[in-house]
């Protein structure tokens, strides 16, 4: 049974998997879609395809840097494609 914690906010973590990459936070896909303003769906499509930049520590697991999704959103992709 895979142990987990509560961090600071109150969501769930897994205690195998750092909450960082060196010094940058890592975001669960439920954490940058709420940042981003979007469903995990939307940015495990877009992990996909190679637009968003994401880590996958174990089998299921997928982090994002928080850098990543940054520079994901400054670069203005957008839902729907071609704009």
């Amino acid at each position: 049974m895979q142990k987990s914690f509560a961090d600071s906010r109150g969501t769930q973590q897994s205690a195998h998997v750092p909450l960082t990459w060196g010094n940058q936070p890592l975001l669960t896909l439920k954490q940058a879609a709420g940042y981003a303003i979007c469903t995990p769906r939307y940015l495990q499509n877009q992990i996909r395809l190679g637009r968003l930049k994401a880590l996958k520590p174990t089998g299921k697991l997928v982090r994002i840097r928080r850098s990543d999704l940054e520079a994901f959103l400054e670069s203005g992709s957008t839902i729907g494609g071609d704009v």
